[in-house]
C-alpha cells in the first residue's frame, strides 16, 4: 500500500457476533470511525469468503485495512499475507505476529486475587484454557496477586467445556479443599463449575465462591445463583483498534506496538457475596453488614449482633479481614451504589438515598473514598464501555 494514503479509509471488520464481548468491540471500532469521518466500513465479506483468498477480497473491495479477531496460528497467517495492515482484537494466540489491541489480562487476574481475597478465601483455583494467552496471562496476574504463600491449584478446560473437561472439573472441585475461591477466565467456564459444585452436593458461594470473566449479560444471570465476574473493556478496546489501525494506515506501515488497556471493573453478585471467617463472631458481624448496610448502621448495632463488645469487635474484625468495621459498611454500600449505577439511569440523589447516603453530596465523597473516582465518573466508564 502507497505511504500517505488520505482518509476515509475503506475498512473491513472481521471479529463475529456470537459473543458480546466482541460485539462491543465491533461497535467500538464503528462509533470511532463514525465519529472521525475517516473510515467507511465496507460489510461485504460473508464467512465463507473470509475462509479463502483474503488477498483476492481485499482487491476486490479496495479494502485498506483489517479489524479481525484472530483466534488461531493459520488464521494469523492469512491475515498477515492479506496485503493491507490488520489490528488483530483477539489475545488467544502467544507471541502473536499481528499487532492485538486487548484489555490488560494480568490486572483482570489481579483483580480477581484481590477480590476473592476480600470474600476471606485462603485456598483458590483457577480455570483455564492451557496455551490461550489470555488465560495464561490472567492466571499469571492472579497467582502474583495471591503471593507465594498462598495455595493455587489448577484445572484446564477448553474453552468450550466438553464431557471429558467436565468430568476432569468435577473430580478436581471434590478433591479440593473447602471453603475454595475459584476465578474461571472465562464465563462459561465459572458456570460449568457451579453445575459440577451443584451436583457434589456444595454450595455456592458458601463452600465455593466463584468469579467469572467477560460479564455477559446472557451468561451472568443464567443460573438461580447470579455470577460474579470481572467486565472487560471491550467498546474502548474496538475504539483503540480503530485508532491503531488508521495510524498503520496513514503511515503505510504494517508493524505496530499492540495496546493493552487497563479499566476492568468487577460486577459483584451472588456467587461470591461470601465472607469466609473463623472467627464466627466476625461472620455474624459481616452478614449483618450484608443484611443492613443501607441502613447505615452504627458500629455499636454491629457489634451487638455479633455478641461480643464494640472495641473486641473492632480488633477481631481488622485481624480477619484486614480493613475495620465501618469500612465495611462503607465498602457495602459503595458495591450496591456502584450496581445502581452501571445498570440503571437513576439520578445520583435517588441511588444516594436507595444506598442510605444523607445527601448526594456525601455519597459522592464516601464514594470516591472506597472506589477511587466520583459516582458520575463511574456511570461514564459504563455508559463508555
Amino acid at each position: 500500500m502507497a505511504k500517505n494514503r488520505r482518509a476515509p479509509f475503506r475498512v473491513q471488520v472481521v471479529a463475529g457476533a456470537e459473543l458480546a464481548y466482541f460485539r462491543e468491540v465491533v461497535l467500538g471500532v464503528r462509533r470511532r470511525g463514525f465519529a472521525t469521518g475517516r473510515m467507511v466500513f465496507v460489510d461485504r465479506w460473508l464467512d465463507h469468503e473470509v475462509a479463502g483468498d483474503l488477498r483476492a477480497l481485499v482487491r476486490r473491495d479496495g479494502i485498506d485495512g483489517i479489524v479481525a479477531a484472530v483466534h488461531s496460528r493459520e488464521e494469523e497467517r492469512r491475515f498477515a499475507a492479506a496485503g493491507v495492515p490488520v489490528v488483530n482484537v483477539s489475545n488467544s494466540l502467544l507471541r502473536p505476529r499481528l499487532p492485538v489491541v486487548t484489555q490488560d489480562d494480568v490486572a483482570v487476574g489481579r483483580l480477581a486475587a484481590e477480590h476473592l481475597r476480600a470474600c476471606g478465601c485462603r485456598v483458590f483455583g483457577f480455570l483455564g484454557h492451557r496455551g490461550a494467552s489470555y488465560a495464561e496471562e490472567r492466571l499469571a496476574g492472579f497467582r502474583e496477586a495471591l503471593g507465594a504463600g498462598a495455595r493455587l491449584d489448577r484445572e484446564s478446560p477448553g474453552a468450550e467445556v466438553d464431557a471429558a473437561a467436565y468430568a476432569r472439573m468435577r473430580e478436581w472441585v471434590a478433591g479440593m479443599p473447602r471453603p475454595l475461591g475459584v476465578f474461571a477466565a472465562l464465563d462459561t467456564q465459572a458456570l460449568a463449575l457451579m453445575r459440577a459444585a451443584r451436583e457434589l452436593g456444595l454450595r455456592v458461594p458458601e463452600d465455593v465462591a466463584v468469579l467469572g470473566a467477560g460479564d455477559e449479560d446472557f451468561w451472568v444471570e443464567f443460573e438461580s445463583v447470579p455470577l460474579s465476574s470481572v467486565r472487560l473493556p471491550a467498546r474502548r478496546i474496538g475504539q483503540a483498534a480503530a485508532e491503531l489501525l488508521e495510524r498503520m494506515m496513514t503511515r503505510g506501515t504494517r508493524a505496530a506496538r499492540g495496546v493493552r488497556l487497563g479499566g476492568a471493573e468487577i460486577v459483584a453478585r451472588r456467587s461470591t457475596d461470601v465472607i469466609y471467617a473463623e472467627d464466627e463472631a466476625v461472620g455474624r458481624a459481616v452478614r449483618f453488614i450484608r443484611e443492613r448496610a443501607v441502613e447505615n448502621p452504627y458500629v455499636g448495632d454491629v457489634a451487638k449482633a455479633a455478641g461480643v463488645s464494640v472495641v473486641a469487635l473492632q480488633t477481631r474484625f481488622r485481624a480477619a479481614l484486614g480493613r475495620t468495621v465501618l469500612e465495611e459498611i462503607q465498602r457495602v454500600r459503595v458495591a450496591r451504589a456502584q450496581g445502581f449505577l452501571a445498570g440503571s439511569e437513576m439520578k445520583l440523589a435517588e441511588v444516594a438515598e436507595r444506598c442510605g447516603f444523607p445527601n448526594s453530596q456525601r455519597f459522592s465523597v464516601v464514594f470516591r473514598q472506597v472506589a477511587g473516582v466520583s459516582p458520575g465518573a463511574y456511570r461514564r466508564q459504563f455508559r463508555e464501555g
